[in-house]
Parts: C-alpha cells; structure tokens; sequence
C-alpha cells in the first residue's frame, strides 16, 4: 500500500478517535492499554482490555493502524497477495485492520467477514471496511464458534477462494478454547482455505504458540519470526516517542497454512 493511503488512514483515524481526548489523556491511555496487554494478561480472558472511551480511543487510533501496517508486510513478506481472493473471514476481528489489509493487498478486493464478540469492535470494523473502500460487514459472535461454523459449511462450498486471518485474536482466549479453535484452523485450511495467525512476539503473550506451531508446520505450513524496519506513519512515531515507547521496527509471529489449490 502507497504511504499516502496509509497515511491517510491513519488521519482519519486519529480524527476519528483521538480527537475528541486531550493529548495527555490519550497518551496516558495508550499506556494504561500497553499495561494491560503486558503485565496483566490474566485478566483478558474474564475482562475486556477496551472496557473505556480512552482504551478504545487508543486501541482504534494507535495499535489498530500498527496492525494494520504490521500485517501489510507480514503478506508481502510471504508473498501472499499474487493470488485472487474471493471472500475474506476475519477471527476475532477487533476494528478489522488485518482482514482489511489482506484485502487491500489484493487486486480485486476480496468481500470482508469479520466477527468480533464486541460490538463497539463490530460498528468499527465496518467502519475500517467502508473507508478503505472494501465490501463486507463484521457481525458480533464468536470466532470460536464461526471457525467451527466455518468448517462446517466448508464442506459442502469449496473454501478455494477463502482467506481465513487471525490477528492479534488467539492470545485473549482461555486454553480450552484454543484447542479447539487450532482444530478448526486445520480443518479450514484442509479443505481449501489460506489461513494466517498472527500474534505478539513476546513470549509471555502467547505460551501456547510453539503447540500450534507444530501442528502448522506439521500439517504444511510455515512459522515466521518479523522484525520490520519499515517507516511508522509519521503520526504513530509521534505517538510513540511522546507516549514514552523505545524502538522503531515493526515485529510479530506468523503462522501460514494454504492448501496446494493455488491459495498460497
């Protein structure tokens, strides 16, 4: 994607969200949200991470387009955007950055599915997909139960055209959960679909991904390891440096599993 377009998301973005706070009130947020995430952990599977207008804010404004632009190049990266995509499904969807930048990496822009069990997640997502310009809605649900469901239809609609993302999702959930979900991931990707996972690097924020690692590559596809040197649209360096935060690169965990029918 060309800067400008990033840029210009991220813009709206901003005018969207961040606006309406105080610079200090929002910068105190995207911390508090960073705290979260890192030092209690615990608590995501009984306890929203986003549960204040300034969570939200820093969520939808900062991470999210990070994500965005991490998942951009993670695709690029492996190579993922040479092939047609008819329909995109979004697990876990939060504001619908990474399906809607797998989206914007294809030629034909793929109609958008995302599912999200929030249903401020939902209204954003719908938002992200409408200003990109992308087809699709997202739909409150969750993403457990709509791989399974997905599964399920696959078997009587090829999933040849399908790409299945996973961003930043799997590490919320209660480990029960996550042993079924990689079931359906599997599956999904056996019976046609291209599927992604992507998640934080740090260890301590997904403990379970060398499990589903295995089963991946086992099953055909590949790991990956991200550390991206790529610019920060200037507006999220800002953010960055007067929120406190060190380093510029841009890193992550993949998993890649497509089926050999030409979604690869």
């Amino acid at each position: 994607m060309a800067d400008a377009d990033v840029d210009r998301f991220v813009a709206a973005l901003q005018a969207r969200h961040a606006a309406p706070l105080r610079r200090p009130e929002f910068l105190k947020a995207i911390r508090a949200l960073s705290a979260r995430y890192v030092e209690r952990r615990a608590e995501l599977s009984d306890r929203s991470p986003l549960d204040s207008a300034g969570k939200r804010a820093a969520f939808a404004a900062y991470y999210a387009p990070l994500h965005f632009v991490t998942t951009t190049e993670i695709l690029r990266a492996l190579g993922a955007g040479h092939h047609p995509l008819e329909h995109i499904v979004d697990l876990g969807c939060g504001t619908g950055v990474a399906g809607a930048a797998w989206a914007r990496e294809r030629a034909n822009r793929p109609r958008m599915q995302g599912v999200d069990k929030s249903g401020w997640a939902v209204d954003e997502a719908t938002w992200t997909y409408r200003t990109l310009g992308l087809g699709g809605r997202a739909t409150r649900g969750d993403l457990i139960g709509a791989a399974s469901d997905l599964a399920v239809r696959a078997k009587r609609e090829p999933l040849n055209q399908t790409g299945v993302i996973l961003g930043w999702s799997v590490n919320e959930l209660a480990a029960p959960g996550r042993a079924s979900l990689l079931a359906s991931v599997l599956e999904l990707a056996r019976l046609g679909a291209a599927v992604l996972v992507i998640e934080p690097i740090a260890r301590r924020a997904a403990p379970w991904f060398d499990d589903w690692a295995d089963a991946v590559t086992r099953a055909g596809g590949r790991q990956d390891l991200w550390k991206f040197d790529a610019p920060r649209p200037e507006a999220l360096a800002d953010l960055a440096e007067a929120a406190g935060f060190s380093g510029d690169a841009l890193t992550a965990r993949s998993l890649w599993l497509a089926s050999a029918n030409g979604n690869r």
